[in-house]
């Protein structure tokens, strides 16, 4: 079984809208690709990127996508498992669109993006982590369009190479030494692109968190946490999609193989998805480990009954 955790389509009507790449639109090409690969499942979202004028991000765009991602399961059983798009720092409406999109939709879970307007999750209001706490429903966490040092980022498409993964950080840093993690030990949440540099940075925040009270290093903030923050970076689930074997072996040996789960990020990343399960092979994991990664992980997060 290979299931991809991280696929994206967009509805048809948003394509005159912007400049966005045509097989975000292509399900047919998409269900071709699967089949061609052997992926029994694509766990689809919303990359919360958006070439153009339209805010995909309102609150009317939400539902828009939700019920688009709900027809895909509906037309596709099995095959194709849609996750709601989220913004919650937008108002009691997205919590209440969250809802409907679990109790009315049927939708898998959540996709959310690391920041939004220049709020991070530790500003996500407590309800909406809360009710994924409640109703058991994993988190996709995605980097949007605009990230941190957006205003460096305009040449050699480093918002790609650089931004996203480092708002991924960011928000995953935050998350942690915030406390806010801590209060919701519950929440699964699926990091894109093996969570940017978090696992690179866990012991430096370790080490921050330790010399806490030392003033010489500057200060601090409010929250003392009960556990070291790497403990809080070991509960991540993170994806396959680093683009070489170097940053998922770290990814791995942080978060364990069973916290790993296979992604392609195609639609849009043109790369095959021979050349991301050739990443995989690079790990050296056993056999019971890479069907965890390629699809049971996966699995256990979104699908019901997966195992």
């Amino acid at each position: 079984m290979i299931v991809d955790s991280h696929v994206h389509l967009l509805p048809t009507q948003w394509q005159p809208l912007g400049r966005m790449p045509p097989d975000l639109f292509d399900v047919a090409r998409q269900l071709e690709r699967m089949e061609a690969a052997g992926i029994t499942t694509s766990i689809v979202s919303d990359p919360h990127i958006w070439y153009g004028d339209l805010d995909t991000s309102d609150i009317a765009q939400a539902r828009t996508y939700n019920d688009f991602v709900a027809e895909l399961m509906r037309e596709h059983p099995g095959v194709l498992a849609g996750l709601a798009t989220v913004i919650p720092w937008r108002g009691p409406e997205h919590l209440e669109e969250a809802r409907r999109a679990i109790e009315e939709l049927g939708l898998a879970g959540f996709a959310l993006p690391t920041s939004d307007q220049n709020r991070y999750l530790d500003s996500v209001p407590a309800g909406f982590w809360e009710y994924a706490g409640d109703v058991g429903a994993a988190t996709f966490v995605h980097p949007g369009g605009s990230t941190v040092g957006q205003d460096l980022m305009g040449v050699y498409r480093m918002g790609e190479v650089c931004g996203r993964p480092l708002d991924t950080t960011v928000t995953l840093a935050r998350f942690i030494l915030t406390g806010t993690y801590e209060r919701f030990p519950t929440l699964r949440l699926l990091c894109a692109h093996a969570g940017g540099a978090i696992t690179t940075i866990a012991d430096r925040l370790d080490f921050g968190h330790e010399l806490r009270n030392y003033a010489p290093l500057g200060p601090w903030g409010e929250v003392e946490l009960a556990e070291p923050p790497s403990r809080h970076v070991n509960k991540l689930y993170l994806d396959t999609v680093t683009f070489g074997a170097g940053a998922l072996k770290l990814a791995v040996g942080t978060v364990g193989s069973q916290h790993i789960c296979f992604g392609t990020d195609c639609p849009p990343v043109p790369w095959t998805v021979q050349r991301h399960l050739d990443i995989v092979d690079n790990l050296g994991l056993s056999d019971d480990q890479r069907a965890d990664v390629l699809g049971h992980n996966a699995a256990r997060l979104f699908l019901a009954g997966g195992d």
